[in-house]
C-alpha cells in the first residue's frame, strides 16, 4: 500500500501593510488513486459512497462526479504518452464533510519518475483552478482564481513541494503588486493508512474538515479586524488552467 498519512502543521505568514501569522495541526492524506478501492475499511473509510471518511471524486477534478482519475489522464495526455499513476495529498470527508484549499496531486510516469505536480486550487465559493507544474520547471505561476478577500487577482505563485517519502514538505509563496506576501507551508510525518492511525485521527481531531472551514473564516475577521482592504471576488469563472 502507497497510501498514507502525513501528520503535521500547516503555517500561514503574511508580510506586507499587515503581518499576520498562524499555525494548525493537520493530518493530510495521501491517496494512491489505483488502489482507492482496496484500501476502503468498512464504513470506516469508503469511497463514493458514506462513512466515517471518504474519498469522493465529486470533489476533485471536473466536480462533476466523474472519474477523477479519468480527469486526470485528460489533463496530462499532452504531457506524457506513459501511462501515468497518481496520488493526490488531500483531505477526505470527515463525517460527510470536506473542504480543501488545495489538493496536490502528483504524477509518475512507468518508470516511477515524478514527472509533475499538479495544484488544484480551490476557493469558499465552489470555484476551482488547477496549476501544472512540470518537473524542473518551478517558474512563477499567474494567479487565476480569487481565493483570499485580502489579496488582489494581481499576484504570483511560487510552489516547492518534495516527493512524498517518510516525511513531505510544502512550501507555497505569494506575491502581489502592492507589495503584500503570504508563505503558506506544510511539514509532516508519515504514518500507515489502517485501521489504527486512522481511528487515532479520529479521537484526536474528529472535526479536522470543518475546523479547516471555520478557521479560514476566524482568520478572516482577525484579518478585517487589522483594518485590511478588501477586494470584491470577480464574477463567476469557469475551471482554468496555467501551465
Amino acid at each position: 500500500m502507497s497510501s498514507a498519512i502525513y501528520k503535521g502543521t500547516i503555517v500561514h505568514h503574511r508580510r506586507g501593510k499587515v503581518e499576520h501569522r498562524f499555525t494548525h495541526k493537520i493530518p493530510w492524506f495521501l491517496f494512491d488513486l489505483e488502489e482507492l478501492e482496496t484500501i476502503q475499511i468498512g464504513r470506516l473509510f469508503t469511497v463514493n459512497r458514506p462513512g466515517v471518511l471518504s474519498f469522493y471524486d465529486i470533489d476533485h477534478g471536473a466536480r462533476d462526479g466523474s472519474s477523477f482519475l479519468s480527469w486526470l489522464n485528460c489533463r496530462m495526455a499532452e504531457h506524457s504518452s506513459d501511462k501515468l499513476k497518481y496520488k493526490a495529498l488531500c483531505l477526505p470527508r470527515f463525517f460527510g464533510y470536506v473542504f480543501n484549499p488545495i489538493t496536490i496531486i502528483f504524477c509518475f510516469n512507468e518508470s516511477k519518475d515524478l514527472i509533475a505536480i499538479l495544484y488544484e486550487v480551490h476557493n469558499t465559493f465552489g470555484e476551482s483552478c488547477v496549476y501544472i507544474q512540470l518537473k524542473h520547471h518551478e517558474e512563477e505561476a499567474k494567479k487565476i482564481l480569487h481565493v483570499s478577500p485580502f489579496f488582489s487577482m494581481e499576484g504570483y505563485y511560487q510552489f516547492s513541494v518534495s516527493e512524498p517519502g517518510k516525511q513531505i514538505k510544502v512550501n507555497i509563496r505569494y506575491s502581489d503588486q502592492e507589495g503584500s506576501s503570504l508563505y503558506a507551508g506544510f511539514k509532516g510525518l508519515k504514518t500507515s493508512f489502517n485501521t489504527i492511525d486512522l481511528l487515532k485521527i479520529l479521537m484526536i481531531t474528529p472535526f479536522t474538515t470543518i475546523g479547516v472551514t471555520l478557521d479560514i473564516h476566524w482568520q478572516a475577521l482577525l484579518l478585517w479586524l487589522k483594518g485590511l482592504r478588501l477586494y470584491h471576488k470577480p464574477k463567476k469563472r469557469d475551471m482554468q488552467y496555467d501551465e
